[in-house]
């Protein structure tokens, strides 16, 4: 009988939601921008370029162009994520085609935190370099 009274308990009860998952919170010490993206940047520059489909320079520059259009302010909740990781989330999903989950356990950033990045960073890209992108009208 108790364990029925617990049962019923349970479900009139609604679990608390979780804020943030714990395995993103250790996005600056294990995610692919700190780990996997920088080793490729400097050991292997052909890997590098087949995971983001720009040189190191080319990124550089398309991240100093953008970057004043991305960058978001910490708050006392949550730091904001860098410039750097949301190009590099929004390049390796067009290069890849990855899905929002894969690129979510890649580079431990939440699907819906991506689901907002990906077109503002896309955004971004095309107004700095709409003179040179042709699109169909």
């Amino acid at each position: 009988m108790e364990e029925v009274e617990e049962i019923l308990e349970e479900e009139r009860n609604p679990k608390e939601r979780i804020w943030c998952r714990e395995w993103l919170t250790r996005r600056e010490s294990q995610g692919a921008s700190t780990n996997l993206i920088r080793e490729l940047r400097f050991e292997d520059p052909k890997e590098y370029r087949m995971m983001l489909r720009l040189t190191a320079e080319k990124f550089d520059y398309l991240l100093g162009l953008i970057t004043p259009l991305i960058q978001r302010e910490n708050t006392i909740m949550r730091d904001a994520i860098k410039p750097e990781t949301m190009l590099e989330v929004t390049l390796n999903y067009l290069a890849t085609g990855n899905n929002y989950r894969t690129l979510s356990h890649l580079f431990r950033v939440s699907k819906s935190a991506i689901s907002i990045m990906i077109p503002i960073v896309c955004q971004a890209v095309y107004d700095c370099l709409k003179d040179f992108v042709k699109v169909c009208e």
